[in-house]
């Protein structure tokens, strides 16, 4: 097997700026979609974008094959290794034989677990301002807080206390803010339901937060050591020798880009079957978008939101849950100056809301952003 070299302390920043890219341009294209364009199918549109998440991977094999001396065989024998060490922590006695039941179970997991505050969200930008829904979103880093510490059994810490108790005033603020829209605005008459849109964000920000500290605990236990697979592998049969050429472990991201990948290729395998079931209950009558203008936005929503999920599966792998989510504080200014660009809807509370938040997110950064950057604790390669 091939050792990967352990440098590359600033790919993490690599992988912010997409996700931070792709969420500001998922979002607001997302809006475009729901509220401008009057496309109103939420479902639709996170089916389509989460089925995108599917080429990750793909994409992310043949960028390491073009720019490295790497085969994608190589990559994919290491990847595979990788993915079976992943499910099965601390076991070099089962390198090849792949764990299917416990993946399939984890896929379906991390899917639903992502799908779920993913629509809530969508359906909150249709009834809502783009700027308030992501100052609610990002507000996930302080209940990840709270889940890490009050359920997860973590060591409590009064700074990231306050930052959770501001946190929460710039929400209300923002919901607030949210109802009292002046109704003369041209664009209130699209957002009848504004503060419902608020609320559903904030119930979409409580289970994200619960989602990625799954997948945080998910990824953080570290993979066999090379030399103990090595090892293994001399004394192993034949079926071995074809994994001499596996690039182990994994470079920076690619174990993150593969579930991706799978949320993506279980979200267009089984969440078509909801269609008729939505359609049976009146919620949302499936029908194709036939204005070239949607269906390009609707595709840019689609590729930016794998940009954002990509790089967000990465971070969370080299920085964690809380600290990652403190890094989406700048989605709350990339977001409102956009929003402004658009002539939305701003209230003098969504904007004090936005301020309070904002200052939650730099307490908690002082305590936690600093240090794990500093410090990068990826299980993944940095190569």
């Amino acid at each position: 097997m091939v050792q990967q070299p352990t440098s590359g302390r600033r790919k993490p920043f690599v992988a912010l700026i997409l996700a931070l890219g792709g969420f500001v341009a998922q979002t607001q294209l997302t809006h475009q979609v729901l509220t401008v364009m009057n496309y109103d199918r939420p479902f639709f549109v996170i089916y389509v974008t989460q089925s995108v998440f599917t080429v990750s991977v793909i994409i992310h094999l043949v960028y390491l094959a073009t720019t490295t001396k790497d085969s994608i065989s190589s990559l994919s024998k290491g990847l595979n290794i990788t993915i079976a060490q992943r499910l099965r922590p601390g076991s070099s006695s089962q390198l090849i034989r792949f764990p299917y039941l416990r993946f399939f179970l984890i896929v379906l997991t991390l899917t639903a677990g992502f799908t779920t505050p993913t629509l809530l969200w969508c359906i909150g930008i249709s009834l809502s301002s783009s700027s308030d829904v992501t100052v609610i979103w990002n507000t996930n880093a302080f209940f990840a807080y709270l889940i890490s510490v009050t359920l997860l059994g973590r060591q409590h810490q009064h700074r990231k206390f306050v930052a959770v108790v501001l946190a929460t005033i710039g929400v209300v603020l923002v919901i607030y803010g949210g109802s009292i829209v002046s109704e003369n605005n041209v664009l209130h008459t699209r957002l009848p339901s504004r503060s419902v849109g608020d609320l559903l964000a904030l119930l979409a920000s409580i289970l994200y937060a619960g989602y990625q500290l799954f997948y945080d605990a998910f990824i953080e236990p570290p993979l066999v050591p090379l030399q103990d697979l090595d090892a293994f592998s001399s004394e192993s049969t034949p079926l071995i020798e074809e994994y001499k050429d596996a690039i182990y472990p994994s470079p920076y991201g690619l174990e993150s880009s593969f579930w991706t990948s799978m949320i993506g290729l279980c979200t267009m395998s089984l969440l078509w079957t909801v269609f008729p079931v939505l359609k049976g209950l009146g919620v949302e009558e499936f029908s194709l978008p036939i204005d070239p203008r949607t269906v390009l936005a609707i595709l840019g929503a689609a590729f930016s939101g794998a940009m954002f999920m990509t790089g967000t599966m990465m971070l969370l792998a080299s920085w964690g849950a809380i600290t990652t989510s403190v890094t989406s504080l700048l989605t709350i200014v990339l977001v409102f100056l956009t929003d402004l660009m658009f002539g939305a809807a701003i209230s003098i509370w969504s904007i004090v809301g936005s301020l309070v938040t904002a200052a939650a997110m730099l307490v908690l950064a002082d305590s936690s952003l600093v240090s794990s950057i500093l410090v990068p604790t990826t299980q993944e390669s940095d190569a």
